[in-house]
């Protein structure tokens, strides 16, 4: 017993660490085959060692939960032994029972029981033995074996077929069978009956052994079967007294009998049919006439139409005669179709009465079709018992039906039109059907001419008011006709609608007013009549093959090109007429107005085409040559433009389209003139519009150039390499100056010169946040504003402005306009920009040396209506006259003052102007490959060059200076900034003595202040000065810095930094006077704020050296309250979540406001910010701080993204967030608040409406109070960190328990 227990036990350590060997042997034996494998192998194999492991692991530990309860299986144990202690009683009892049967009543007067029987009888309800005479009388006989049983059907079979031979079998029996021992008869659609003999003693009657009747109502009338069982077991044994009858046939006298029955089972079903027919689907369209059960049924169809009958009977030909139909009146024999019988095999009723009137249908509509075919011009197209189909032309088709309840014909047209007259006549067989169809006609050629004119907007009346003097004309005396008013013409097409051939009359009519009786009418004076095929410009059209919609268009288009050939020759020019061609007609004009030479000698056709009368749509077709030796190789010489409006319209629209072409050639002659195709080339040209191809770095870019208007509009787009083309920026301005200008050459050297600016303010990230400001809505942190061709107002964050202008393609001007930006944060975060961004300049390039100009401003609006303040351009210098000299190797622009031509059009300047000219730099120095600045006065004063071009080393001139793609206009051209324009203040100036740099910034005495009435700085630099401010792709200076600023240009760090501490400033600096000020501004310079606490100094500082982060500094006042791990946790979490980019504003506003915190909390705070920082390994959860309220609080005074920690006198209201690792998708979001009078925290379950952790969270928090107050711990702020561990460490990740948990 012992060694059985053993075997069915095992150790739970032994299994324990069999798991633990098994998983490590599957672990070696994957780690050396995974090498082998492909990167989807390793994958596959490491998901199902991984599942595989899981769920051994996961049964283990099911199993060592299961065996915790061992208290039901010793349960189970109890029970099992009380049983086996109950069978053991029993068994006492029996055996005690038969002893008592053996020894006590031995000589008992009752017989010995047979107590095996009993016991068997009692406890199983069966008597398995029995004596063997009762065996004997009950068990039958053996079965006959296989062949015996085969041996005798096989005589049997013999016997029955030898009755068969000798007995008469009726015809009705159409099937007979012999099968194994009996004969199956069969009379189909009726019945069939199994007989066989009881012996081979011919005298013995027939035996009957089935019957099966196939008598059966459809389905859908009633599923049940048509005879119940004891019905059938009674029809039985009556066809099986037939059989023992011996005067009779035994045969016949079953097949009659049965027969006869099958006949009622019919009969009846047909009468119930019918009455289910008068009842639903045909009710009120037929009845039963007559119905002799047995015998005959008749039903009357088409009530309306007199007795048309049908009439289902028995024949009296004998008793074994079936059922036959009969109509009334008569049936006539169609070829081709089945007369209609009666189907035994579904006996269905209404497919009878439908067959019929199929069938009567198909004679109507034989006789209609036979009156139709009697008319002329009439087609008949086919015939079925369904419709009759007849077409009266190529359009009009009729379809002739009968009713299958009422019998009538009605005729149906495609067209809605009425045709009643035509039904009527139809259903009265001797009436001529010629008037109706003429009338049915005419209506739908009415309607299809109306619904025609409806559609292209063409007004119509089916009359026309004559004046009595002159008469009308006598072609419309007495006749129905359609007259159409055609738009913007005199004329009225008249249609004759009397004939079968249509006839059209062209009348010119005149508006006669007439008073008559007080009433003022207005009618018609016919001037003239005639007939549209006697029309000389109509004639070469067969009207006659066409529709009547396609003539009345065809007409009105003549009369179109009509009016518009007058058109223009009331406007003065030659036409050569209306001409047919291709079947069609076209307008040919011979003259344009236009006093280009090579413009009119390229015009080669100028034909006009009418598409569409109503509303009117013409095209103009012109062709140029584009041989010509000035016009690109892709040149495209066919402009079809499309016009829709009226005459007048279309011929100014296209006037105005020739103007357009003419300007728009002059421009591309004027260009090509030239042959310089140093800044780009023309690649496309339609005479409609101009494709420039220009290279930028290497990369082709495109201008598509073209005239809307009278205004020119470019697009930009990039031929390849997908990015887009930054010039879409200045694209207005850009339209502007071609149009002041009218030179390609001139734009493309704009295109050239702006690219590097373009390109960096387009570099820009333009993505939007939420939270940069107080209010809770979504914005970009810079925009951009173009001011003009060449130059670009850039704002960040709305606070800080700089205007960036380009001279040439290398040199460029930065201005501090953030003045002109309505913003209270200068007041908390004064800002020398320009002075900043001269420092990082000076660090990022080697060798630069970066002044800026101070100079007078002059209060003059430029020309478009703006202050010289606040205009796009830079401060131009004092003692600059502003007027800008000629440009050299730019094209002559053409003088569209010059007298006009008779045509309106100007005359273009003579081509031997346009011949570009050398540039002065061109002309001094042939072998510089960039442009060389003229040395200034300053230069000579400082060591340094002109102020012009900035980024100019000391040891070698030009280092900077990429080469110019082409020739660009001389210095003289860009506002230089004059000797005498003031101090320069804020540049580090380089001493040839010391060689040291010295630097003037605001708050020296050497220079004035940057905000000075009346003045204004401006920083000149060039190419890579800027781009090291702008560029986006590595900032040098943030190499050591924190991550989130790696990737930001040197401009946006600044900005970003500068803001930030204004910002904080400004939090600080707002709290009112009637509040308790926590916090307190004790300094605010540019590179640093500090701030004071009851236990400490805050400092925000701006890394000096490079002018890219900004860090915050703890500086303790008291003792015993702070020490370094609290100042490092702070400046920490200052570093990495709330100093990112881009700083948020309500984020800013809640950490302030717990640095203002009284010192306890504070704390408090510091070290929930510890446990983000570094989260303890083990603990399940890990915690974060939010400083805004997170989306799932729903409150009415809390808006999701404003700052989330609220003080009051009593109470602090912060949230924090717990992640977990069973959900890392799913955070819980906890609200705290911390009540100063009770020193109690709680967590607030109102906002938390749609969490299910509320209520356990609300209890861990109410057992942490309790906890403290039990053990005699002094309530207070510390209750924050201790509700805070303990959610860490004992807070279920679900609210109900999971599968798989411990509680």
């Amino acid at each position: 017993m012992a060694m059985e227990e053993s075997r069915n036990f095992v150790r739970l350590p032994l299994l324990i660490d069999y798991m633990v060997q098994k998983t490590y042997h599957d672990l070696i034996v994957l780690s050396e085959l995974l090498p082998r494998k492909s990167d989807q192998e390793r994958k596959t194999s490491i998901c199902q060692f991984s599942n595989r492991t899981y769920q051994q692991l996961f049964r283990l530990r099911c199993l060592v939960e299961w065996a915790c309860k061992a208290s039901t299986v010793e349960k189970c144990g109890e029970i099992i032994m009380f049983l086996d202690k109950q069978a053991s009683l029993f068994v006492e009892t029996a055996d005690s029972l038969f002893a008592i049967s053996k020894d006590r009543l031995k000589n008992a007067s009752f017989p010995v029981f047979v107590m095996p029987t009993a016991v068997d009888v009692v406890i199983t309800g069966s008597y398995p033995r029995l004596p063997q005479c009762i065996k004997d009388k009950i068990v039958q006989n053996p079965k006959l074996s296989e062949g015996e049983r085969d041996e005798t059907l096989e005589r049997l079979t013999s016997l029955i077929e030898q009755r068969l031979v000798l007995t008469k079998i009726p015809h009705k029996f159409k099937d007979i069978e012999l099968d194994k021992g009996f004969v199956k008869l069969t009379v189909p659609h009726e019945f069939s009956v199994r007989l066989t003999v009881p012996n081979d003693d011919f005298k013995n009657p027939w035996q009957l052994l089935t019957l099966d009747l196939h008598v059966q109502r459809p389905v859908e009338d009633d599923p049940r079967p048509v005879v119940h069982p004891q019905q059938l077991e009674y029809i039985k044994g009556l066809l099986q007294s037939r059989l023992f009858d011996p005067d009779t046939e035994p045969l016949e006298s079953l097949c009659e009998t049965a027969h006869q029955f099958c006949l009622l089972l019919q009969m009846s079903i047909l009468e119930q049919q019918a009455k289910r027919m008068c009842g639903t689907t045909w009710k009120n369209r037929i009845g039963i006439v007559e119905y002799i059960k047995g015998n005959r049924i008749t039903v009357q169809y088409w009530l309306g139409k007199g007795n048309v009958m049908l009439i289902i009977y028995l024949p009296a030909g004998g008793p074994l005669e079936s059922l036959k139909i009969d109509h009334r009146p008569s049936l006539t024999q169609i070829p081709g179709r089945k007369p209609v019988c009666l189907d035994l095999a579904k006996l269905s009723l209404e497919q009878i009465v439908t067959e019929t009137i199929e069938h009567r249908s198909y004679e109507i509509l034989n006789k209609v079709k036979g009156r139709i075919e009697q008319e002329e011009n009439i087609q008949v197209i086919s015939l079925s018992h369904e419709q009759l189909l007849v077409h009266l032309n190529k359009k009009i088709q009729l379809r002739f039906h009968v009713d299958y309840f009422m019998g009538t014909v009605f005729c149906t047209c495609n067209y809605s039109v009425t045709h009643h007259e035509l039904d009527a006549r139809v259903n009265e067989r001797s009436s001529p059907l010629t008037e109706a169809l003429h009338k049915v006609r005419m209506r739908v050629d009415l309607l299809l001419i109306k619904n025609a004119l409806l559609i292209h907007n063409i007004k119509h009346q089916l009359s026309l008011q004559h004046t009595r003097n002159p008469p009308p004309p006598k072609a419309l005396e007495g006749t129905s006709a359609l007259y159409i008013k055609y738009n913007h013409s005199d004329y009225v097409l008249a249609i004759d609608l009397e004939k079968v051939k249509l006839r059209y009359l062209l009348l010119r009519v005149e508006a006669a007013a007439t008073t008559a009786d007080g009433k003022h009418t207005v009618l018609n004076r016919v001037t003239s009549c005639t007939e549209v095929k006697d029309i000389p410009v109509l004639s070469i059209v067969d009207l006659d093959s066409m529709e009547p919609v396609d003539v009345i268009l065809k007409i009105e288009k003549a009369i179109v090109y009509t009016n518009l050939e007058q058109e223009w020759k009331n406007k003065g020019q030659k036409c050569l007429g209306v001409v047919p061609q291709s079947g069609n007609w076209c307008l040919k004009l011979l003259t344009l107005p236009t006093n280009h030479p090579v413009l009119k000698q390229l015009l080669k056709d100028l034909s006009v085409y009418v598409y569409s009368v109503s509303p009117p749509v013409i095209k103009y077709f012109i062709e140029f040559d584009t041989k010509h030796e000035l016009l690109p190789a892709d040149t495209f010489g066919v402009v079809d433009p499309f016009y829709t409006s009226g005459i007048k319209l279309v011929v100014d629209s296209f006037s105005i389209k020739w103007r357009e072409i003419h300007y728009l050639f002059t421009l591309l002659y004027s260009f090509q003139c030239l042959k310089n195709e140093s800044l780009g080339r023309v690649k496309k040209y339609n005479f409609q519009s101009i494709t420039l191809s220009y290279m930028i770095g290497g990369v082709e870019n495109e201008c598509f150039l073209n005239l809307r208007n009278h205004k020119y509009r470019l697009v930009f787009y990039q031929a390849k390499k997908g990015r887009a083309n930054t010039h879409a920026i200045i694209r207005p301005h850009l339209e502007q100056e071609i149009s002041t200008h009218q030179s390609i050459f001139k734009l493309l050297y704009t295109l050239h010169r702006t690219a590097n600016l373009t390109s960096l303010v387009w570099s820009l990230p333009r993505l939007s946040y939420w939270g940069l400001d107080k209010n809770t809505s979504c914005h970009t942190l810079w925009q951009f504003v173009p001011r003009s061709a060449n130059a670009i107002r850039v704002f960040y964050r709305a606070n800080a402005a700089l205007d960036l202008v380009c001279y040439t393609a290398d040199s460029f001007a930065v201005r501090d306009v953030s003045s002109l930006v309505s913003s209270r944060l200068a007041r908390y975060s004064p800002l020398p920009l320009l002075h900043k961004l001269a420092e990082i300049i000076s660090k990022k390039v080697d060798g630069a040396t970066v002044d800026i100009l101070v100079s007078t401003v002059t209060q003059t609006p430029d020309q478009s209506g703006r202050s010289a303040t606040g205009g796009s351009q830079p401060a131009t210098p004092a003692g600059f006259t502003g007027n800008q000299p000629p440009t050299p190797g730019y094209p002559a622009t053409p003088n569209y003052a010059n007298p006009t031509t008779p045509g309106g059009y100007p005359v273009p300047s003579p081509v031997a102007t346009n011949k570009p000219q050398p540039s002065p730099q061109q002309q001094q120095s042939s072998h510089s490959p960039f442009v060389q600045p003229n040395p200034s006065p300053m230069a000579s004063n400082m060591g340094a060059p002109s102020p012009m071009v900035m980024l100019m080393s000391p040891q070698t001139s030009g280092q900077y200076m990429p080469n110019s793609p082409a020739p660009v206009p001389s210095p003289g051209y860009i506002q230089q900034p004059s000797p005498s324009a003031g101090p320069i203040i804020g540049s580090p100036t380089y001493c040839r003595n010391t060689g040291t740099t010295q630097y003037t910034g605001p708050g020296s005495n050497a220079g004035g202040r940057m905000s000075s009435v009346g003045r204004s700085s401006t920083l000149y630099i060039n190419r890579v000065m800027l781009e090291s401010l702008m560029s986006y792709s590595f900032n040098p200076l943030t190499i050591d810095s924190p991550g989130p600023t790696k990737g930001l240009s040197a401009l946006e760090n600044m900005l970003a930094a500068y803001h930030l501490k204004g910002h904080i400033a400004r939090i600080v600096g707002n709290v009112g006077k009637d509040k308790e000020r926590t916090l307190t501004i004790r300094s605010n310079e540019v590179l640093c704020t500090s701030l004071h606490h009851e236990t400490c100094f805050y400092r925000f500082s701006i890394e000096p050296s490079t002018l890219q982060t900004i860090s915050l500094t703890v500086t303790p006042t008291k003792e015993g309250f702070w020490n370094k791990a609290m100042t490092d946790t702070l400046s920490t979490y200052f570093a990495q979540k709330i100093a990112v980019h881009p700083f948020k504003y309500h984020v800013v506003s809640s950490f302030i406001r717990v640095l203002g915190a009284p010192k306890e909390i504070l704390q408090q705070f510091v070290n929930i910010m510890a446990f983000e920082l570094r989260p303890d390994p083990r603990l399940p959860w890990k915690v974060s701080w939010l400083p805004m309220v997170p989306p799932p609080i729903h409150h009415d005074f809390l808006d999701n993204g404003v700052t989330g920690v609220v003080q009051t006198k009593n109470k602090t209201l912060f949230f924090i967030r717990l992640s977990h690792d069973e959900r890392p998708s799913d955070p819980v979001y906890i609200p705290m608040v911390y009540e100063q009078t009770t020193g109690i925290t709680k967590s607030p379950e109102q906002l938390m409406p749609n969490d299910p952790m509320a209520q356990k969270i609300s209890e861990h928090f109410k057992l942490v109070n309790s906890i403290c107050i039990d053990q005699g711990n002094p309530q207070g702020p510390g209750t924050i960190s201790e509700c805070i561990l303990d959610l860490l460490k004992n807070l279920s990740p679900w609210p109900v328990p999971m599968p798989g948990h411990k509680k």
